[in-house]
């Protein structure tokens, strides 16, 4: 595998950064891309699907699994996926070789994608690699299997990077109009995604008025496993600082896990217009600081962009630490509190079967001694998506299928019912 060339400077050869896009899902993502922005980041498409890799736009590609699939894809199943990696091991592990930060993107449920995700994070945990992973889920009308095979994966994944973003396409038609097609949700996610990675990379490459190095967002997810809390926003013109922390708090990456009431440690990297001074990053730290209810330590940075007079780019990361419950263990294919069950090779999934076990006792709900929101606060809908939160008072309970849609998941998820965030 060839190094893409650095262009010189002594701190972008320090920083090694590599993006892989996994399977279809992520290489699509990193093919839409602006490649060129930042040079000095390696950008790989890895595929079992050998005619897509020749469409892509990407110089770096690798084809897996050329004895199993012969170059036609995992078609989407799992178990064909996991045979691919487990062949093609070794040459998975030289992508995570020499690497700082390794930023994984790829659409969970399927088979090449969903496989070489969990095997390269679990790969890396041998290397010194900081590994963040943006991952998007499936629609509801993709099917009971293809979600059960992507929360299992999601679990397990959490507890392999430093770092876990997750997308659900779900979410994502909250952005696109009613006749729209499934494609345009695939196209937001691509553009969300995108933009993430273009705002980690700014908050390591460029230097400006106040400046953020790696060892920060190092230091920040220095633990693998627990909630990762990731938004950006951005605003240009007359109401460009209105218009960035009202985008910021609308992200959907912000909305796809739950968030907690309080952060106490936040990292946050701005970009600039040249008619923003210091006191105004003062004031929208400060607003972000009481939108965010955290006052204990955010780590800021801030590079001024001279094409603009008027503008402003928020990107805000903190971790949330889980701590040890019922429903998390060290052991693999525990999952939501349930008796382990059989795994797939080393990966940590359940077996594709995954057949249902006897039904524990409900759980206390988590509502009991939270405070009461105020009448006029803002919707949390979008807080009931993730694996761990999306079923709520039913998160220890068989999925309730009717037609291959889970009923104890909110009904505006399972629909797609449009509900606009002021």
């Amino acid at each position: 595998m060839e190094n893409v060339p650095h262009n010189g400077t002594e701190l972008e050869a320090s920083i090694r950064v590599r993006v892989i896009g996994l399977g279809g899902g992520g290489s699509n993502v990193l093919a839409g891309i602006d490649r060129d922005r930042y040079p000095h980041v390696e950008y790989l498409a890895v595929n079992t699907d050998s005619q897509a890799l020749a469409h892509s736009p990407l110089t770096h590609k690798v084809l897996l699994g050329q004895n199993i699939t012969r170059g036609l894809g995992a078609g989407g199943d799992f178990e064909i996926g996991r045979q691919v990696v487990e062949a093609d091991r070794a040459e998975l592990e030289a992508l995570v070789a020499e690497v700082d930060l390794l930023i994984l993107v790829t659409g969970l449920g399927g088979g090449t994608g969903t496989a070489a995700a969990l095997l390269l994070a679990e790969l890396a945990t041998q290397t010194e690699a900081t590994v963040l992973a943006f991952t998007t889920q499936p629609f509801t009308f993709e099917g009971a299997r293809r979600r059960e095979i992507s929360d299992a994966a999601l679990a397990d994944l959490r507890e392999k990077v430093h770092g876990l973003i997750p997308v659900p396409n779900d979410l994502l038609l909250q952005e696109t109009e009613e006749d729209d097609t499934a494609l345009s949700a695939f196209a937001v996610a691509d553009k969300w995604i995108g933009k993430g990675i273009h705002s980690l990379c700014a908050m390591l490459f460029e230097t400006g008025i106040i400046n953020q190095d790696f060892s920060a967002l190092r230091n920040l997810l220095q633990r693998r496993g627990g909630k990762t809390i990731f938004a950006i926003g951005a605003g240009k013109d007359e109401d460009f600082v209105k218009d960035a922390l009202s985008q910021l708090c609308d992200c959907p990456l912000l909305h796809a896990t739950e968030r907690p009431s309080r952060m106490d440690r936040i990292l946050l990297h701005l970009v600039v217009g040249s008619e923003m001074g210091l006191a105004k990053i003062q004031e929208v730290v400060t607003s972000i600081s009481e939108q965010f209810d955290s006052s204990k330590e955010i780590i800021v940075g801030a590079v001024m962009d001279s094409r603009f007079a008027k503008s402003l780019e928020i990107c805000l990361i903190a971790k949330v630490e889980i701590e040890p419950t019922a429903t998390t263990s060290d052991n693999a294919g525990l999952r939501n509190g349930r008796e382990p069950m059989e795994t797939i090779g080393s990966l940590g999934l359940e077996n594709a079967n995954m057949e249902a076990n006897p039904k524990p006792v409900v759980h206390v709900s988590k509502l009991i001694g939270k405070k009461k929101k105020e009448a006029n606060e803002d919707q949390d809908e979008f807080l009931f998506v993730d694996l761990e939160a999306q079923r709520g008072y039913f998160e220890q309970t068989d999925q309730n299928l009717y037609n291959n849609e889970d009923l104890d998941v909110p009904t505006f998820l399972r629909r797609g019912i449009k509900i606009k965030l002021k």
